[in-house]
């Protein structure tokens, strides 16, 4: 008799069963590159700049996309699969939360049944001690 009340109770304990991630595209990396450099003032209209997207492997978390300065790395957003979080884990430990991709995670979220992780949590996935908050153009 109350085996039943306790499977519910370890039911509701549990997280959201998570789906196969959605499938984005080179043109979707891009264009969410493109809106985050622009919102953190890179001044993308000038020669030089160029997006490098590299679509991961089935086993790999993060879709990322290099913004090249004459081809020097200047920024690499990585999305985590799941979530749709943003980050740059190789130039400063940054956590991107621009309103612009706001629609893309909201749709990565949905396709996986995932929520946004914990800051601290999102922090040792990508190997950073702590993450920067980067909503505000910085770059003049």
């Amino acid at each position: 008799m109350l085996l039943t009340p306790i499977i519910a109770l370890l039911a509701m304990a549990l997280p959201p069963q998570q789906t196969a991630p959605l499938t984005l595209s080179t043109a979707e990396l891009i264009e969410a590159a493109h809106k985050l450099a622009i919102d953190e003032g890179w001044p993308i209209d000038q020669k030089g700049y160029t997006f490098d997207p590299m679509q991961p492997a089935a086993e790999e978390s993060f879709y990322s996309i290099g913004l090249y300065r004459n081809a020097h790395l200047m920024r690499m957003y990585s999305i985590q699969r799941q979530t749709g979080d943003i980050v740059d884990f190789m130039h400063g430990c940054d956590l991107l939360q621009f309103d612009d991709v706001k629609d893309l995670q909201a749709r990565i979220r949905k396709a996986s049944n995932a929520s946004p992780l914990p800051v601290d949590r999102l922090a040792a996935q990508v190997g950073c001690p702590k993450l920067n908050i980067v909503n505000t153009r910085w770059v003049h």
